[in-house]
């Protein structure tokens, strides 16, 4: 088998910046989510901030996560695709 390309290092490199970015934005969103809930403490008869808190932690987390959790996947098949185990 031949050794990985500079092209597949390349793919696999730009997929882990990819989800280098999904973790920051799913770190954002969480960091706003505590904010809410700080904001919340101070104010629990806040109506629109409860019906915010009640959907917590929202579709954007939620389809964030999941692309993130495939695109792991991707990056880990691509390695192993890179990287097959060796035959004895």
């Amino acid at each position: 088998m031949a050794p990985p390309s500079d092209e597949d290092f390349r793919a696999v490199d730009r997929m882990l910046d990819e989800l280098m970015v999904k973790h920051f934005e799913m770190a954002h969103l969480l960091g706003e989510y505590r904010d809410l809930l700080a904001d919340l403490e101070e104010r629990p008869w806040d109506k629109e901030k409860s019906r915010l808190a009640r959907a917590l932690p929202g579709a954007k987390y939620h389809v964030t996560y999941t692309y993130s959790a495939n695109l792991a996947l991707g990056i880990s098949a691509e390695l192993k695709r890179m990287f097959p185990p060796e035959e004895d």
